[in-house]
């Protein structure tokens, strides 16, 4: 059985009354297939450290994907943080740890380190938390990017850990990911380039000889028939157009460069892959904000979605609409997939 996420925006632009994010939440709650919530970071975005327990308090089944910046908070501190969350919402709780491919992004809030080195900070920042996390004794901890002396939280996850969620393309971050990685987060790609990926990271892995997971992140438009499927894809497509010149669907700047976006927009030279699979949104936004999708009847898309789950993606984070999010209808697809994949 596979697992399946989704994304929520903490609060939407201008909310300023959380109505709306207590409705979205109580939806997500009430789901019979979401397993997980990932609940994004930026430094323009309300804070997820303050809705992410928000939205533990409101439920009691779904569980939170928190992400999470290394250089906002230092690791002691953000290991008591995770610790006292994990805590309170009965281990329902993982962390997608995400270094930032976006300087702009990142200079907002002061962290000026290099990209080179994000990579090799990350790692020692996992360090101190896992030991943290695990450890009774008080230590200290003197390194190249954080030191602390007689570290000792007094609350530790309920499991000794909280997964740690991660993506990323690069070498670094391929590294990274087959030496802490519980589960490595893959932009969709067409079946050869996804498995491709998966080979990559599993041979890292073997060096470490840690186990790891997959999930792959799409978005679905899914109609009765393959044209009615279409329909809403190219509605979304023409409310991206619209919107060219403003930031609203934006998810990073223009300028920013990864190894992961430039192996997205590559994909775009052709705005279909093997079955169903689209690029027409990737191009529009940039190679950011999870844009690849299938588009087609639920029959279709499970079957595609069939031959990524051979490959070994054993979690996807599924969402829909312009926004990269979730939506009821597609509750009965996700609970298909729980079944049948």
């Amino acid at each position: 059985m596979v697992d399946i996420f989704t994304g929520l925006q903490p609060l939407e632009i201008g909310e300023t009354d959380p109505a709306l994010l207590i409705e979205r939440a109580y939806q997500l709650n009430a789901s019979e297939a979401i397993d997980r919530v990932l609940v994004g970071y930026s430094s323009i975005w309300p804070h997820n450290h303050a809705t992410a327990p928000f939205l533990a308090a409101l439920t009691d089944k779904l569980s939170l994907i928190v992400a999470h910046r290394p250089g906002v908070i230092d690791p002691a501190a953000a290991a008591r943080y995770f610790a006292t969350l994990d805590v309170l919402s009965g281990g329902r709780l993982a962390i997608n740890l995400v270094t930032g491919g976006s300087d702009k992004d990142l200079h907002r809030e002061g962290d000026y380190l290099p990209k080179s080195e994000r990579y090799a900070r990350a790692s020692e920042y996992l360090d101190v938390m896992k030991a943290a996390w695990s450890t009774t004794a008080a230590f200290d901890h003197n390194s190249r990017y954080y030191k602390a002396e007689r570290i000792h939280p007094l609350i530790q996850p309920l499991n000794k850990h909280v997964p740690i969620f991660m993506g990323g393309e690069s070498d670094d971050a391929v590294d990274f990911g087959a030496s802490h990685a519980d589960l490595y987060m893959l932009w969709g790609e067409p079946l050869d380039g996804t498995a491709q990926r998966i080979e990559r990271v599993r041979e890292a892995a073997t060096k470490y000889s840690r186990p790891i997971e997959f999930s792959l992140s799409l978005r679905l438009f899914v109609g009765d028939t393959d044209e009615a499927a279409w329909d809403a894809a190219r509605a979304v497509e023409n409310t991206i157009l619209g919107a060219q010149g403003t930031t609203k669907f934006l998810r990073s700047s223009s300028t920013d460069v990864s190894v992961g976006r430039n192996r997205q927009l590559a994909l775009t030279e052709e705005e279909l892959h093997d079955d169903c699979f689209w690029t027409g949104l990737v191009k529009l936004l940039g190679g950011f904000a999870n844009s690849a999708a299938l588009v087609g009847t639920e029959d279709r898309i499970l079957e595609s979605l069939a031959k990524y789950r051979d490959l070994g993606i054993s979690a996807f984070l599924i969402t829909t609409g312009a926004e990269a999010a979730w939506d009821p209808s597609l509750e009965n697809i996700a609970r298909r997939m729980k079944k049948e994949l």
